[in-house]
């Protein structure tokens, strides 16, 4: 245990600080914004999202209220900013209601898609609508197979690397088993098979088609182009291409001892790739975060992987021991080394995940209230029980007494699930999206209390209430109460309020929040006397 202090400190140290990602990007700000009535219409409709947007598979239109569609010109990104989507008028406008249907391809991947309405001129009404509803959807059945199918791809290849290079220390019994050969085509077959077929997911996923046009070669050629994805599918083919000829030649050369190094590591790069893609996309200390998503993915391919070959490969190995003590003494050597190894394992899977869950799950009411958060406990939970397991595998390994039998079993269809879990977490909303009512409250120096609430604490209209006590009791001698609110990261401008006493030491507000994030509130407090009260609070704001 001693071995893997170092890791567990120097991994610590990754995660104290980590960068928060909402993993689709919202609404920050739109001309015309949302609901409003104006006389004149602006040269561009112009929308800005909270993260930069791909230049795929975006699109911006305008209907009448009586569905009819009006001429503006192909949505384009804008040349100021990544994160702002925009279209000219065409012709003339009339007046009346008119709704902004757009649609763009968020910086982690995700399509995400809503209305705008407004209205223009005095010839008709606008009733208040919910501008900040967005779809982004939840993964189809297809989509978690084949996300699935992947990870279970990546943990069977790079397990049987892994068994070769790590476990057994014969390369030539390793490359003599008719199985070993045939689980490692197999698997490479089923890697080769999901990154393939990811492509036209994709396409069905950004352009809103189904798998009838997922092959169309418009569609296809705009993902390739215009999408971060699509460059880093390219350069997953050559490496899959590349793997072929080094897993090939690896068989073929039982003696060569550079092969299988270089076969793992290929492998660990189409990891890289899938760690490029996703949720990571969107946070702000991206190479950090792609770091820790991709040690979370070895981390867990080595140790499914290497699970599945222990099922799969070593009772053939241990039996073309010629004595039956031998046959006993390779097992129990094999798994006492895979013990090890899994334990390095679970410290940087534990580490990893509490970095990610520190990013996308801001408090613990989103934990419990998001599809996010509840996928991510069930995962939580499976995990927990796959430890417990392997702490069993690894006394029974210390006895040697039995072999592993159907708890291992057991062991590996846990972490099947577990990889599912994955999969739909990779494709549904974080939980950033919806932290929850927040409510904290501080004691100063002069033991004056200060509670802070904010509801729904969303973007969009929230109502906002500070306490002031002293001692439990309200302070009643209060002449004014005034709110500095302020992204923490500067974007936006500052917005200060003037409470109004509701009753004897309770005050209210409400205010529009239109950036989701992190936001820095200062509580200012003016007694008749002139004594000031003071208080500073950190807020995260969802976007849902």
């Amino acid at each position: 245990m001693k071995n893997y202090l170092w890791l567990v400190i120097s991994l610590f140290t990754l995660f104290l600080y980590p960068a928060m990602a909402f993993g689709h990007a919202t609404i920050i700000s739109s001309n015309p914004s949302p609901n409003e009535a104006m006389d004149t219409l602006p040269e561009k409709i112009s929308i800005q999202f909270s993260e930069n947007i791909q230049p795929a598979f975006h699109s911006l239109e305008v209907f009448s209220q009586d569905g009819q569609k009006v001429p503006v010109q192909k949505s384009a990104i804008s040349e100021q900013s990544e994160k702002i989507l925009e279209a000219k008028w065409k012709g003339t406008v009339d007046e009346g209601v008119y709704y902004i249907k757009w649609r763009v391809v968020s910086s982690d991947g995700h399509p995400i898609e809503g209305t705008i309405p407004f209205q223009f001129g005095d010839s008709a009404s606008l009733s208040d609508q919910d501008h900040s509803k967005m779809n982004a959807g939840f993964p189809t059945s297809i989509n978690v197979f084949l996300q699935g199918l992947q990870y279970i791809s990546f943990a069977a290849v790079a397990g049987i690397l892994f068994f070769r290079l790590s476990l057994t220390k014969d390369s030539r019994l390793f490359q003599a088993s008719g199985r070993a050969r045939l689980y490692l085509w197999i698997s490479y077959i089923g890697l080769a098979l999901a990154t393939f077929c990811s492509l036209p997911l994709k396409v069905t996923i950004d352009a809103g088609v189904g798998w009838t046009d997922a092959f169309n070669g418009t569609y296809i050629k705009e993902v390739l182009n215009g999408t971060s994805f699509g460059t880093i599918w390219i350069i997953q083919i050559l490496m899959l291409i590349l793997l072929f000829l080094a897993l090939y030649f690896m068989l073929e050369n039982p003696l060569n001892k550079a092969l299988p190094f270089l076969s793992f590591i290929l492998t660990a790069f189409l990891m890289l790739g899938k760690a490029l893609t996703g949720h990571t996309a969107a946070v702000p200390n991206h190479v950090l975060a792609v770091l820790m998503d991709f040690l979370h993915i070895l981390s867990m391919a080595l140790w499914m992987g290497g699970l599945m070959a222990l099922l799969v490969i070593l009772p053939g190995l241990a039996d073309r021991q010629a004595v039956q003590e031998d046959k006993k003494i390779f097992y129990w050597t094999i798994i006492q080394r895979f013990s090890r190894w899994a334990f390095a394992c679970v410290i940087i899977l534990v580490i990893s995940g509490i970095y990610s869950s520190l990013q996308h799950v801001p408090t613990i009411h989103s934990l419990f209230n998001t599809t996010y958060g509840q996928l991510l406990l069930a995962k939580i939970v499976l995990m927990t029980i796959m430890i417990v397991l392997g702490a069993w595998h690894f006394l029974k390994g210390k006895k040697q007494t039995k072999k592993l039998g159907y708890s291992a079993g057991i062991e590996l269809g846990i972490g099947v699930a577990v990889l599912l879990v994955a999969a739909l977490l990779t494709n549904v909303q974080t939980a950033m999206s919806s932290p929850g009512p927040f409510e904290k409250t501080i004691k100063t120096e002069e033991n004056n209390e200060v509670t802070l609430m904010v509801t729904p604490n969303e973007v969009g209209d929230n109502r906002i209430q500070v306490e002031l006590a002293n001692g439990g009791e309200p302070i009643a001698d209060i002449e004014q109460l005034t709110l500095t609110m302020q992204p923490a990261d500067g974007q936006g401008g500052e917005i200060k309020l003037q409470l109004q006493g509701k009753t004897k030491g309770k005050f209210t507000s409400k205010s529009i929040l239109t950036l989701p994030g992190k936001w820095n509130i200062h509580v200012h407090g003016l007694t008749e006397n002139l004594d000031s009260i003071n208080a500073d609070f950190t807020i995260f704001i969802g976007n849902s």
